[in-house]
């Protein structure tokens, strides 16, 4: 009798098994957290991520960052969570800012004009139209050039004069000034809760010739990812890559920096977890989870920076690293907590 029952249970459990139109394959059950956001529970979590275009043109960048700074205000006024999506160079602007740094375009006009080399001279050529004077040499030529870039930033073009003999400490005044008037924007920046990750379409290109060169460099790499892309500390996207790669990377044979990657796939959706790191995978079907009772997949909408007034807050990539002790039939154990690792633009 007992073995009629017993068949008779697995047959209804494969049944109701073979009903399931999708079956979610929960992969790695090995740790079991629990975490401090509210927003975060047992069972499937979304994560929003909201991809954002950025110009190429610097002074289509200093417009756009002009509307990203009205943005960013909003967002900390009413307190909003966001992931953002961005290119590299658009992180690396925000970057600048939030150091209350000068942006990668401006540093070539920032440097002492007796220290540029002939590729920037040429550069400062290329973009700077107006005459200047020959009485002080070259040097001179160069650093009247760095004088009016700044001072159309700082809206005093009218006030060039070509056949001043300016100084380094007249550039110097005006770059003081254009760091003044980004001030307000940097402490925004740095106090907005937005989690900045940066999208890679081309993982395998070849950005740094000391990881390029070294001999050591790819000991411990498996995969044909160069050295850089291992390395990065920021949250990443990676698009475009290889089959066998990924394979890797799935089975956990790839240890990268970042806290965050994610990745396209047209299988998987879900996360994996590699030294408390966070894997994701975004675009297929098949579930993969690495923690007991919590599910979570990556969401990636395309918008504009308009978009952004009306996006709805959500759960911040950084708040997957917040956790507290989960309770576990009634009593407490302590959650694994790995280390974690107005503006003048110049434009009107």
């Amino acid at each position: 009798m007992r073995k009629v029952i017993k068949t008779a249970i697995l047959i209804t459990v494969f049944l109701l098994a073979a009903g399931c139109n999708h079956v979610v394959l929960r992969q790695d059950l090995y740790e079991k957290v629990a975490f401090k956001s509210e927003k975060i529970k047992p069972g499937k979590n979304t994560i929003e991520l909201y991809s954002l275009e950025f110009p190429k043109s610097y002074f289509e960048k200093l417009k756009y960052m002009e509307e990203f700074e009205v943005v960013s205000k909003q967002l900390l006024l009413e307190d909003k969570s966001l992931n953002l999506l961005l290119s590299r160079a658009m992180y690396d602007t925000i970057d600048s800012l939030k150091k209350g740094e000068v942006l990668p375009e401006e540093k070539i006009y920032l440097k002492t004009a007796s220290d540029l080399d002939s590729a920037e001279m040429s550069e400062i050529d290329r973009e700077i139209d107006v005459y200047v004077t020959d009485r002080g040499g070259s040097i001179q030529e160069y650093l009247n050039k760095q004088v009016y870039f700044w001072m159309v930033l700082n809206g005093k073009k009218s006030e060039f004069i070509g056949e001043n003999l300016y100084t380094e400490l007249d550039k110097q005044r005006l770059v003081e000034e254009i760091r003044k008037s980004r001030k307000e924007f940097s402490r925004v920046l740095n106090n907005a809760k937005m989690n900045l990750i940066i999208k890679e379409k081309d993982p395998y290109a070849v950005k740094n010739t000391e990881f390029s060169t070294s001999e050591s460099a790819d000991v411990f790499n498996p995969t044909d990812l160069p050295k850089w892309v291992l390395s990065e500390k920021e949250p990443i996207y990676l698009q475009g890559v290889k089959d066998g790669d990924f394979d890797k990377i799935s089975e956990k044979e790839v240890k990268f920096n970042s806290p965050f990657v994610i990745l396209d796939s047209e299988k998987f959706t879900g996360y994996t977890v590699v030294e408390g790191n966070y894997i994701f995978f975004y675009g297929g079907s098949d579930v993969k989870s690495s923690y007991h009772r919590y599910d979570f997949e990556v969401k990636i909408s395309e918008v504009t920076l308009k978009d952004l007034f009306k996006a709805e807050s959500g759960i911040l990539l950084d708040e997957l690293f917040d956790r507290k002790k989960p309770e576990i039939n009634g009593i407490e154990k302590k959650a694994t907590q790995p280390d974690k690792k107005s503006v003048n633009w110049g434009i009107n």
